[in-house]
């Protein structure tokens, strides 16, 4: 039944949010963060409503301001994303490709939450490509990045990508590590199931990048994803009580 709840959801808003994110484009700017923030929490609020996750949120007091912050937390699930988006205290966005930037409707609600597009051609390496979203992001402008690069299928951790880290070292900002759990259980990743149950977002306190250069990154990125399976709880919440705290 929550299968077909999020399912119909997610038809309603999302065309909801393309349409209202486009109108939102020719207003003033801070009407435009308004609205951006307003909508998206919104989309993710039915989410987390219609498919029963219950959310536990630790480390809030570690956050300092509104960022910006290179985002980086583990994968397990398509929930991850709404129940960043319905309880971090400000708004971010995410890296798209350019062609879906060429979708007026879809680029309005795209910009207007600060998502940054990349044209990655043939001849351009990761770094360059990430020349213009670290500008981005130096300027202001929030990035959540996932860097197993997709959903892991168990509780174990995919292989970090580099990116996050180049990112955040051409940006000079710093890391917020979050650590999700129980998102998997709500959705699992591969698998078209929906079951009510708690999630725990516990967030770190920001790892930062002042001082280093793109020599550092692969240290840089051994340091952030130690932190996220620290903040991680292996199957929870069955195993709860056992998690340490940090």
């Amino acid at each position: 039944m929550r299968k077909y709840l999020l399912y119909m959801w997610l038809g309603f808003a999302t065309p909801c949010v393309l349409c209202i994110g486009f109108a939102a484009r020719f207003s003033g700017p801070n009407t435009r963060d308004k609205v951006a923030r307003g909508i998206a929490r919104w989309w993710a609020r039915g989410m987390l409503r219609t498919t029963g996750a219950k959310c536990t949120i630790e480390g809030l007091e570690n956050i300092p301001g509104l960022g910006p912050f290179v985002i980086m937390s583990n994968h397990r699930s398509h929930m991850d994303t709404p129940v960043l988006i319905e309880h971090l205290p400000f708004l971010f966005g995410f890296i798209v490709k350019q062609e879906l930037m060429n979708i007026p409707i879809f680029s309005g609600a795209m910009k207007i939450i600060g998502c940054v597009a990349v044209s990655r051609g043939k001849s351009k390496s990761d770094h360059s490509v990430l020349d213009g979203v670290a500008k981005a992001v130096s300027g202001g402008k929030n990035i959540l990045i996932f860097p197993e690069g997709t959903r892991s299928p168990n509780e174990g951790f995919l292989p970090f990508k580099k990116g996050g880290a180049i990112l955040a070292i051409k940006a000079g900002v710093p890391v917020l590590p979050i650590g999700l759990s129980g998102t998997n259980k709500i959705v699992p990743a591969r698998v078209l199931s929906v079951t009510a149950g708690p999630v725990l977002m516990r967030i770190g306190q920001p790892i930062s990048t002042e001082g280093l250069t793109l020599d550092d990154r692969d240290e840089f990125l051994k340091r952030v994803q130690g932190k996220i399976e620290e903040l991680y709880v292996p199957g929870y919440p069955e195993q709860s009580r056992d998690a340490p705290r940090s």
